[in-house]
């Protein structure tokens, strides 16, 4: 194979084998090697390679040397592009980056293109589809350092949760840390990442705890994280859990600085996160005609992105804020629209949008509100969501109490309370 690209590449510049022989070796020393009757030394490959003006590496393996860089910046060009909503481009340069690293043996730049396209995929709407690729990014970095496969992880993790498995969304990050602390990789932007995905996991499982542990670790890392993406990342999470605490000033501080990171990216579809996660703190400020502004921004973002997953997160929180409100003709047709769009997938976030419904209907169709909590309640047991089933329980009290069904209303309360016995 050796001498095959070495004659290749020879022919190619219109050298004789005496030209690239001389003049340190024979032109019978490059005749048998390219017969494959010897192989040469690293410093013949070397004095080859500078005859031909390419890298050791490519007559060695048949790999310009320069390959993995290249591929890499494809795939950076490929994000971008996939920010602003061109996922069949996106798809088509994931795809050939996959193949063409494939060829040359660059697991790692495969495993960054798998990952594209289970992003792709978590933008349709499709966590079950994106959780394959994500398998398979995880798979071909598994012979490398285990700092390696934190975004393959991640992903998983994000499908998981969207499937409405939390408990193991948090195993499986719990698990990837304690690999990383085990071999002592101590890689700020690898444990960042996986500290932000437990912060979020921890949150929306009601494990206030154990977030606030992963939110002070993140903090202690922040000093450290070079990666842009990383920073963004990290001040979303942390954000998140500013709001949880009440502290919403921070809140505010740390979607500013996430905003500023995702435009030095140039991705926009990430700006339209920090929009939507601005909207949630403004609507818990009761500032609703700012919150309303934000979540405005982020559904136009979303849609012209093509990220239908988080369009239905801004279609869920927009719907909130106009129930507070009372508009609410404009929040049940937001709702209704969200359930629409999510069939069947994303199972916290449809149950968000059905108690939501419930909560619209309340004082309009008593009977459509409690099919739309008891639904709710239903998807939020699948995920093991207890702290929203039990929010969803007392909204489903307060509705029995409405209608003069005591009985109803304390059991209920009663089944609420039980609900959260676990976290108290």
């Amino acid at each position: 194979m050796i001498g095959q690209r070495l004659r290749r590449l020879r022919l190619a510049r219109g050298l004789t084998q005496r030209d690239l022989a001389a003049p340190r070796y024979t032109h019978a020393y490059v005749s048998s090697i390219e017969a494959g009757r010897r192989r040469p030394s690293r410093e013949a490959l070397e004095h080859f390679a500078s005859k031909l003006g390419v890298e050791v590496e490519e007559i060695a393996t048949g790999r310009p040397g320069d390959l993995a860089t290249k591929l890499m910046l494809r795939l950076g060009e490929a994000r971008v592009a996939l920010s602003a909503g061109g996922l069949d481009e996106a798809a088509a340069v994931f795809r050939a980056v996959a193949r063409e690293a494939r060829r040359y043996r660059l697991p790692t730049v495969e495993a960054r293109a798998e990952e594209g396209l289970g992003m792709r995929l978590e933008r349709r709407g499709e966590p079950e589809e994106a959780l394959h690729h994500y398998q398979r990014a995880e798979e071909l970095l598994r012979s490398g350092p285990v700092t390696a496969m934190v975004d393959a992880v991640a992903g998983k993790a994000r499908c998981l949760h969207s499937l409405g498995d939390v408990r193991y969304e948090i195993h499986l990050l719990e698990t990837l840390l304690v690999q990383i602390e085990r071999e002592g990789l101590r890689d700020p932007d690898a444990l960042a990442r996986v500290h932000a995905g437990l912060v979020f996991a921890y949150v929306e499982a009601g494990l206030y705890d154990k977030a606030a542990e992963s939110a002070t670790e993140l903090d202690a890392l922040a000093p450290r994280i070079s990666d842009p993406a990383r920073v963004a990342q990290m001040n979303m999470t942390v954000a998140r859990l500013y709001l949880v605490n009440g502290d919403l000033d921070a809140a505010h501080r740390s979607l500013q600085r996430a905003e500023d990171a995702y435009r030095q990216l140039d991705l926009k579809a990430e700006i339209g996160f920090a929009y939507l996660a601005r909207g949630y703190v403004f609507s818990r400020e009761g500032r609703l005609a700012e919150a309303r502004e934000e979540l405005e921004r982020a559904l136009e973002i979303f849609r012209e992105t093509a990220d239908e997953k988080d369009v239905v997160r801004a279609l869920n929180e927009l719907a909130r804020v106009e129930r507070l409100g009372e508009r609410l003709d404009r929040a049940q047709e937001l709702l209704e629209q969200s359930i629409t769009l999510m069939g069947t997938s994303d199972t916290p976030i449809l149950a968000w949008a059905h108690r939501e419904l419930g909560l619209v209907l309340g004082e309009r169709d008593i009977w459509a509100a409690e099919k739309h909590l008891r639904m709710a309640i239903e998807l939020y047991e699948l995920s093991e969501q207890s702290v929203d089933i039990a929010v969803t329980y007392r909204a489903l009290g307060d509705l029995a109490s409405a209608r003069g069904d005591s009985d109803a209303s304390c059991e209920a309360y009663r089944t609420g309370i039980l609900a959260l016995e676990a976290r108290l």
